[in-house]
């Protein structure tokens, strides 16, 4: 498995992977359907030094993922990870999640990952579980989770 930073940004790409509306809500509850390539284009701006990621299982694309920056420095959100669905439940999320890391950390200088999960999707909680982050904070069907990646003082889980 390889990241791919998807730049210049192309939604297009996106918005062929995830056709289906029920993945749409999963990856972001809130994405207009059908896609919306202007709402995408904002939330993943280069700009504002986030970053988009085409995933790929050796010359196919299977996934993508973003890695956005927070008002923390050295803090970043992982987003808008999708896998399309012949690739799930063989342990590739965590194989993404754990690229992402290593991104975050050796590319960004990042020391701690947060990530929103929601309740109705079991699936990944599970898998950022297994990741090793850690819920901090719930409210209705919103889960908070957090990762340090490289422990200093004043960046607590």
């Amino acid at each position: 498995m390889r990241l791919v930073e998807n730049i210049p940004l192309d939604t297009g790409v996106i918005a062929h992977l995830i056709t289906d509306y029920a993945d749409l809500h999963l990856v972001w509850p809130s994405a207009r359907w059908p896609f919306d390539h202007l709402q995408w284009e904002k939330v993943l701006n280069p700009a504002s030094g986030n970053k988009s990621f085409l995933v790929y299982e050796g010359s196919v694309l299977i996934g993508h993922a973003a890695l956005c920056r927070t008002e923390q420095p050295e803090v970043y959100s992982l987003n808008y990870l999708y896998l399309t669905p012949q690739m799930r439940s063989r342990g590739l999320g965590e194989k993404m999640v754990g690229l992402l890391e290593q991104y975050a950390r050796e590319q960004l200088s990042a020391k701690k990952l947060v990530l929103v999960t929601r309740t109705y999707n079991p699936r990944a909680r599970k898998c950022y579980s297994k990741c090793g982050f850690r819920e901090y904070s719930r409210e209705a069907t919103l889960i908070r989770m957090s990762k340090v990646l490289q422990p200093e003082q004043g960046l607590e889980e």
